[in-house]
């Protein structure tokens, strides 16, 4: 084992939960550029990069593929903006996962350790979705990869190799990356390169997490002292 870490957490049913919110940004935003309700659609969101949740749903309401990707572009704009307005009731409908703010702060401050976040959320949800509960502070956003890189999620820990490469300065190799979700997509992530993945039981898609062969599985990160000794680099301890 080596002595440092790149660490991509996932968002949404991993670091943190929504209410209703979650799925009306989406309704919402569809609704605003097509000029008809999408409700009921019933696509499924866990472990999708956002212009595929939008493309998916669009393609409920009987667009045609190329009529779909016509409106992406706006649509994504229109998602960013009703992210940025529900906020306040991101905060007020949902929270934190157990032991997230615990885990993220001790692994901050613990040498050799580059965290960040690989998740389908295009860059500007992502920082608002973050800074709704402050968990940017503790977070390197500069090297993210996000659904804004691409909407295929497999494409995005090479992503993220490229981008803490280039500012960084920091060639990681695929045992020293951690890739830590709540879906089995976010284990596709990982192999893509050979890294490792935790999956977190705390996610809509938790069923059935035990099977698919990864590095370790758990219910949430609540005993934050085992998951920073699993992540951290082998003998190092968080500073303090």
């Amino acid at each position: 084992m080596t002595g440092r870490r790149l660490i991509l957490w996932d968002i949404d049913g991993t670091l943190v939960w929504w209410g209703p919110i979650g799925r009306g940004v989406f309704d919402s935003a569809v609704h605003e550029v097509v000029g008809r309700d999408p409700a009921g659609h019933g696509v499924s969101m866990g472990g999708k990069t956002d212009p595929q949740i939008a493309l998916e749903i669009m393609r409920t309401m009987s667009l045609d593929g190329q009529e779909a990707a016509s409106h992406l572009p706006l649509v994504l704009e229109a998602l960013h903006r009703q992210t940025a307005y529900a906020a306040g009731e991101f905060r007020s409908t949902g929270g934190t996962h157990p032991g997230v703010e615990a885990v993220l702060a001790q692994l901050a401050v613990t040498p050799g350790v580059v965290q960040t976040v690989l998740t389908g959320n295009v860059e500007p949800n992502m920082r608002v979705k973050l800074g709704v509960f402050g968990l940017d502070r503790w977070l390197d956003l500069e090297v993210a990869a996000t659904g804004s890189d691409s909407a295929d999620r497999r494409e995005l820990v090479p992503i993220a190799l490229r981008r803490v490469a280039e500012r960084r300065g920091i060639r990681f190799e695929p045992d020293e990356v951690w890739v830590v979700g709540d879906t089995a997509r976010d284990l596709e992530c990982a192999r893509v390169v050979g890294a490792h993945c935790v999956l977190v039981a705390t996610g809509r898609g938790a069923g059935g997490l035990d099977g698919l062969g990864a590095d370790a599985v758990w219910t949430d990160l609540s005993d934050a002292d085992a998951v920073v000794g699993l992540l951290a680099p082998a003998g190092e301890e968080a500073a303090g």
